[in-house]
């Protein structure tokens, strides 16, 4: 069954300019079949820990810890570079960054499902909600919300075995945005290990998608569990997420 874990993570950054420790001791696990939401204030580390899980870290980091990806440990950039798109996929928190600048979203998605033969590109762009009536359009040309559709089009095509979704409904109506994570929940269903990063509070308590919570602040675990678990939880900060929605 796929599955992506990190254990006791720690990831300093040092620009020349700054330096801090933007995640400390971060521990989680995202088993296949499930939907592990990753919660907590901006700037508390969670894009850090989605590029930690897909070898993306930035030049300026440096980081300290364990990445399992299927049971594996991954320890280098050769490792990584054999496990993007079919087995572990990113669907970034600016879509932009998924494409070229130089050519059409539609000829990069056709070049992905030529590569990857998994999913066709009319498939991914149905699940993923994006308008194949923009495929002759530059990602630039593209709204933040379709370009972030398109992103997930993307991240679908290679069918990876991980998805890791960095804030999917960002830019998006409710309508769409509650679409987006039926197909989220569908990818889960078929056996995929899927960690949705989200500030959308609201849809993700409306939607029930996510077996699994895990609060982040200030670059650390704070809770994880089930949802029931958490609903129960004593903490404030997680209470926080519950308590303007009704839960």
């Amino acid at each position: 069954m796929p599955s992506a874990e990190l254990d006791d993570l720690t990831i300093h950054v040092d620009t020349g300019r700054w330096s801090e420790t933007v995640a400390e001791g971060v521990s989680l696990a995202v088993p296949g079949g499930r939907i592990t939401a990753l919660l907590g204030e901006s700037g508390c580390g969670k894009s850090m820990v989605a590029a930690a899980l897909t070898g993306s870290l930035p030049a300026s980091a440096t980081s300290t810890g364990q990445v399992r990806i299927n049971g594996t440990a991954v320890q280098d950039r050769r490792q990584w570079r054999q496990l993007r798109g079919g087995t572990v996929g990113l669907l970034p928190q600016d879509g932009v960054t998924a494409f070229a600048a130089d050519a059409s979203v539609g000829a990069q998605l056709a070049d992905l499902q030529r590569t990857y033969k998994a999913w066709s590109v009319e498939d991914a762009c149905a699940a993923a909600r994006y308008p194949i009536e923009n495929f002759e359009l530059y990602p630039k040309q593209h709204s933040a919300g379709q370009i972030q559709r398109a992103a997930l089009a993307a991240a679908l095509l290679p069918a990876p075995e991980v998805l890791i979704a960095d804030e999917p409904t960002a830019s998006l109506d409710m309508d769409t945005g509650y679409d987006v994570w039926v197909t989220l929940r569908a990818y889960a269903d078929a056996g995929a290990a899927v960690l949705v990063i989200t500030h959308d509070a609201p849809l993700l308590v409306e939607t029930r998608v996510a077996e699994d919570l895990v609060f982040l602040r200030e670059g650390r675990v704070v809770a994880s569990g089930s949802r029931a678990d958490m609903r129960a939880h004593a903490d404030p900060y997680v209470q926080g997420f519950f308590r303007p929605f009704g839960e």
